[in-house]
């Protein structure tokens, strides 16, 4: 990006553990030829201390607030400059998980869809409080900053409230800052799951919830049983979001006077012509397709920062159907109920037997499973015909033994058919995923195709990606993994 300007805070809290980041400034200041001023937020008192000399054109905030007043100690007046529509005024990283993030500039304009969906879709006003479970890097956190013109509140806090610390977890926050609206991403529910991080204070008051939604990966129904264990209330309504950093915002919307349906998103978001496309470009109800928004909408970035001659986002956006714009990703509408279903990455679909698969799929069926905590499925080429592969981590102290894999196996054959059961099921200590929480399955199957790690700077726990090379039954051609339905046949 090559910025002028850098604010940069001292450190952060993450997951209960303060990471101090003040000795790295220089190495920012040093990488950035254009800067003009790194200006310091300190969180702890003894930043404040710190000598800046080693840190070229760094100023504390304080600091530079105080050279902005008048000579006579005011504030002068803010003077609003009078820009065009489409004058960019963000930048938005994607989180990577098909290739390197793309920087998605927006313009003013996308203010519009932002407060679409806070005054229609989430009917919030001035006063209420918003909340949103993600990292200060993830498109997520900024979309309610507009509705501050609303008069809407917002809690930040600095740390991660999934860490079991019953003063501070995610149930807490949400009574005593008398939330009104909070999103958490469904990875993140899967994890107060796991972690057993319930409801369980007897001063939790959730008369103020009115809202709370999911969204970033497809929605399972034990997500909303989990929710509505610990809300201890049905009258709040939980709903399923999908949004996009492309559009810097959703979608789809709420519609509060109509049902909403476990898994589905209720609607689309207003202004956006949300369809599924088949591969011949029809739009179709009650079978898979592509996502699109079939005509423009103000949510649309104005280009692709380093994009010259808008080549990147015309290939990735613009490319499948033309003057459509294309997410990337699959889904489907409910015929009956108009409601949509996200589905995960067209890119990553998967073909077994000639059967067209997703990974998602998958992880729909076995999601039950008690002796699985987590999961990832990839495709991969084997003697010239594509199979796929299931890697499972499992609950502490488990192994993968055969029982387990007829379990999956059963569930995989009874949710679709024989075709989808997996060919190879292996165990790994962990799963991989960037640093917005989602699985990087691209990232996976790359690993599988060629048995080396790539390099890769959005990864949260890149030790995992280990445990997916030199694997015998992957690079092997002479070893002949045993298929899970071959355990069936062996009783």
């Amino acid at each position: 990006m090559d910025p002028k300007l850098v604010i940069a805070g001292d450190g952060f809290y993450n997951y209960g553990e303060f990471y101090y980041q003040f000795d790295n400034l220089p190495t920012i200041v040093n990488s950035l030829p254009n800067l003009t001023k790194l200006i310091i937020v300190p969180t702890l008192e003894g930043t404040l201390s710190k000598d800046l000399s080693s840190i070229p054109k760094s100023i504390f905030l304080k600091d530079f607030l105080e050279r902005g007043k008048t000579p006579a100690g005011n504030v002068p007046d803010l003077v609003f400059e009078q820009l065009p529509f489409d004058h960019p005024i963000s930048i938005n990283f994607t989180s990577g998980t098909t290739g390197s993030p793309k920087g998605v500039v927006h313009s003013a304009v996308t203010f519009l869809p932002l407060l679409r969906d806070f005054v229609f879709h989430l009917n919030l006003k001035s006063g209420d409080v918003v909340y949103g479970h993600c990292a200060v890097g993830w498109s997520v956190w900024d979309c309610p900053i507009p509705s501050l013109a609303l008069g809407i509140k917002q809690f930040l806090f600095d740390g991660d409230p999934i860490y079991k610390t019953k003063d501070f977890d995610l149930w807490t926050i949400l009574s005593k800052y008398k939330i009104t609206y909070a999103f958490v991403s469904t990875t993140y529910f899967d994890g107060l799951e796991h972690t057993n991080a319930c409801n369980d204070n007897p001063n939790v008051n959730l008369d103020h919830l009115q809202i709370l939604t999911m969204g970033a990966s497809p929605v399972k129904k034990r997500n909303y049983d989990f929710i509505y264990k610990n809300l201890k209330r049905t009258d709040i309504f939980v709903g399923n979001q999908y949004g996009a950093t492309e559009l810097y915002g959703d979608f789809t919307g709420f519609d509060f006077n109509a049902p909403s349906y476990m898994g589905e998103c209720q609607v689309p978001a207003l202004g956006v012509d949300f369809q599924c496309f088949d591969k011949q470009g029809k739009s179709v109800v009650g079978q898979r397709g592509e996502v699109v928004v079939a005509t423009p909408c103000p949510s649309f970035p104005v280009y692709l920062w380093g994009d010259k001659d808008n080549k990147r986002m015309h290939e990735t956006y613009l490319s499948k159907y033309e003057g459509v714009w294309s997410q990337n990703d699959e889904g489907w509408i409910n015929p009956k109920t108009g409601g949509i279903v996200p589905i995960g990455r067209s890119d990553d679909m998967m073909t077994q037997y000639g059967e067209l698969m997703s990974a998602a799929d998958i992880y729909f069926a076995i999601d039950n499973i008690e002796e699985v905590v987590d999961y990832l499925c990839v495709e991969q080429m084997w003697k010239e015909e594509s199979r796929v592969i299931l890697f499972v981590k499992l609950r502490d102290g488990l192994t993968l033994t055969h029982d387990v894999i007829k379990k999956m196996a059963a569930a995989i054959k009874n949710e679709f058919e024989k075709a989808y059961v997996p060919q190879v099921v292996l165990q790994v200590p962990d799963i991989p995923y960037n640093l917005n929480n989602k699985r990087m399955e691209s990232l996976v199957r790359k690993i599988v195709a060629t048995n080396k790690i790539p390099e890769v700077a959005n990864i949260k726990n890149p030790e995992s990606l280990k445990h997916f090379r030199d694997i015998p039954e992957l690079i092997d051609e002479t070893i002949e993994a045993m298929h899970p339905l071959q355990l069936f046949e062996m009783e």
